[in-house]
């Protein structure tokens, strides 16, 4: 009972320091004029060195990959379309509205994952599943247009960035899975995000000379890569473990919420009844798929 305690409380903890790592992203951003871009550029670059290196001192071998060409090639291709993709587009989203709502949009992704196998294995969801369905897309309707079909509460750039950085956390989700089990988790993800801001490099690096930093800035960057994406992903990994994926996707409905706390009590964002109705609507559906994983095979875990 003490162990599952444990999971459950450094799951939570990992959910709530993600929301916060949003809201810091949106701060960053806003006070110093730095671009998405770069941004996901130096996240990415910090963050990998610092899981790569925890990696290491584990007693992984960190460079094994390498030596096999199509692993190799596999790495690069979840990098690309995985982690650099769904980490840019979460803070275009950020950028083109705020952290709260590209945080519920990204939610949408266990909805899609589970639709996906449904359709590969060519099997017919459960009730769960049809529900989940259905509440995610009433959700995202009511948090993009308020109810009303004819227009849009958030910009359009905001909404397309944000289905895609959904679908693109579908596939960070589910695509690694087997290189996971043969070199570990932290070597993978680590890599991801070291060759993910290498490839941003040529294009953003000079966009460095541009902003405006204070210390503030810099304490919030350093939370941002140190507390809220290095820390935060070693602390859900661990609860995950203790705990089981289901419940694990359970408890990081936390995420999104603290986001949207403390978007309103830090930078001002206020959320209106039909923007909290379509939050719950989302994360219900995401417990439904939680629920329902327990009897399935359906991957919900996150990575």
């Amino acid at each position: 009972m003490g162990s599952t305690r444990r999971g459950m409380m450094n799951v939570l903890i990992a959910a709530v320091l993600w929301g916060s790592s949003g809201v810091c992203a949106q701060y960053i951003m806003e006070q110093s004029q730095m671009s998405s871009q770069f941004l996901t550029m130096t996240r990415l670059l910090f963050a990998g060195l610092i899981l790569l290196t925890l990696s290491f001192v584990h007693g992984d071998r960190i460079f094994r990959i390498m030596k096999n060409r199509k692993d190799a090639l596999s790495l690069l291709f979840f990098t690309l379309v995985g982690a650099l993709t769904v980490q840019l587009s979460f803070l275009m989203t950020i950028e083109k509205s705020n952290a709260a709502t590209a945080t519920v949009l990204q939610f949408l992704a266990p909805t899609i994952i589970v639709a996906w196998f449904s359709l590969v294995r060519k099997s017919r969801p459960g009730m769960l599943v049809f529900a989940a369905i259905g509440t995610s897309l009433i959700g995202t309707f009511l948090l993009v247009t308020h109810g009303n079909p004819t227009s849009l509460s958030i910009s359009g750039g905001a909404l397309f960035w944000g289905i895609v950085s959904a679908f693109t956390a579908a596939f960070y989700t589910t695509y690694p899975s087997q290189l996971i089990a043969r070199y570990g988790t932290l070597p993978i993800v680590g890599w991801s995000m070291l060759i993910g801001g290498a490839v941003l490099l040529p294009f953003y690096a000079g966009q460095g000379e541009s902003f405006t930093l204070s210390g503030n800035v810099v304490l919030a960057f350093f939370y941002l890569v140190v507390i809220g994406t290095s820390l935060t992903f070693s602390l859900y990994l661990k609860g995950a473990q203790m705990i089981g994926g289901p419940r694990a996707s359970i408890l990081s409905c936390a995420e999104p919420l603290s986001s949207a706390f403390l978007s309103l009590l830090l930078l001002g964002i206020t959320f209106t009844l039909p923007d909290w109705l379509g939050t719950l609507l989302i994360l219900s559906s995401v417990i439904l798929i939680s629920l329902d994983s327990r009897r399935r095979s359906t991957p919900v875990e996150r990575h």
